[in-house]
């Protein structure tokens, strides 16, 4: 009986999960997350109050606070206990304490103190009500600035000047509306077609290994391999072309430089994560076991590929870690183009980082079993 030829068709067609994988999860989970950070900014977020005041000034304060686009002033309370208790409940995000006597202070020009308390446990919903609290209680404290000024006195353009001497403008580079769906989809979707392309790449090798032996001769070897993973290579790289053309429409993501570089990118990337799939098999010989592993590998993709936190920053384990993980040198790459729009001499270092990946792969299809014994693997089908 002659040897059967596996293709990486034959193994889509044979393996539903892996057809999920490589066909429509990818853009379902891209659009899972498009959906999820759509908005862009946190809305609404729940805010109570303790108002000990009740004065006309008192009641200027919340509905400045709610106002903001971010804040949502839901629940008012008597005390400061009650408050207290509601905000370590997790029934409210933040609770502002507006003091006795804050009315009289503020037509006595005496600067009262408003006190806000928020959980910061929830960083991204903490920084986001800091910078709203601070923004009301500037806009407030300038309108109320102005008011007093002009009842002493002075004109309205003085009062003006005087109450609000400096205007700043501060303009975000690269993402101008300060958008969240902007900065997290990029980032998160590129980790997460990482872990795509290991998991396929796992599936379809313990496939190819598990119905037949691969020749031992190493050209063989790899004629039999690439026979296998280049069609599923083939449709990874069209799921991360997919990903960029989903960031352009959903979310206004255009970039500066030459696309092409980043489809090239993109390319030696599913390439180098391929190459470490094959490494990983090699040294496990179980797809079960290579799964975990590639799991534990690329875990923590997104937390040391240096968008949330500078990688010049990290310790020695967390920068090394980053380093291993192509994912890491794609996102580089992806923000010099997209946002710097830099040319190629300045993305150079990224190309060449992706391209040492790919030497592991004579080593992994050397240290290849012939076969892996299907008894031994759990039916992922």
């Amino acid at each position: 009986m002659g040897r059967e030829h596996l293709t990486g068709w034959k193994a889509l067609q044979e393996q539903p999960w892996l057809l999920a994988v490589v066909v429509w999860l990818p853009p379902v989970l891209f659009v899972l997350l498009i959906s999820i950070f759509r908005i862009g900014t946190p809305q609404s977020l729940p805010v109570g109050v303790v108002n000990l005041d009740h004065s006309h000034e008192s009641f200027t304060v919340e509905r400045q606070l709610d106002a903001s686009p971010g804040l949502s002033l839901s629940r008012s309370y008597a005390s400061a206990s009650a408050g207290a208790d509601a905000l370590q409940q997790s029934e409210i995000l933040a609770l502002v304490i507006i003091p006795e006597n804050f009315g009289r202070d503020l037509r006595l020009s005496i600067s009262p103190t408003v006190t806000a308390f928020y959980n910061n446990q929830y960083l991204l919903s903490g920084k986001f009500i800091n910078s709203s609290l601070i923004s009301a209680s500037m806009d407030l404290a300038a309108r109320t600035g102005v008011g007093l000024k002009i009842s002493h006195g002075q004109t309205a353009p003085e009062a003006i000047t005087s109450a609000v001497p400096v205007r700043p403008q501060v303009t975000s580079l690269y993402n101008p509306n300060m958008s969240y769906a902007r900065f997290l989809v990029t980032s998160i979707s590129p980790a997460l077609w990482q872990i795509i392309i290991v998991i396929s790449t796992v599936l379809t090798l313990s496939w190819r290994l598990e119905k037949q032996a691969i020749p031992v001769p190493l050209i063989e070897r790899s004629k039999a391999i690439t026979a296998v993973l280049a069609p599923v290579s083939l449709l990874l790289w069209l799921q991360g072309l997919l990903m960029l053309v989903l960031f352009r429409f959903f979310l206004g993501w255009q970039p500066s430089g030459n696309i092409v570089w980043l489809l090239l990118g993109l390319a030696l990337t599913v390439f180098s994560v391929q190459a470490m799939a094959v490494l990983i098999v090699a040294l496990v010989r179980d797809r079960v076991k290579a799964m975990s592993v590639s799991a534990a590998y690329l875990a923590p993709a997104f937390a040391f590929m240096g968008i949330t936190f500078p990688r010049g920053d990290m310790n020695v384990i967390a920068w090394a870690w980053g380093g291993l993980m192509p994912s890491t040198h794609y996102i580089k790459l992806q923000v010099d183009i997209a946002d710097h729009g830099a040319s190629l001499p300045l993305i150079v270092s990224s190309l060449v980082a992706l391209l040492l990946f790919l030497f592991v792969l004579p080593i992994a299809l050397k240290l290849l079993p012939a076969r892996l014994d299907p008894k031994l693997a759990e039916q992922v089908s």
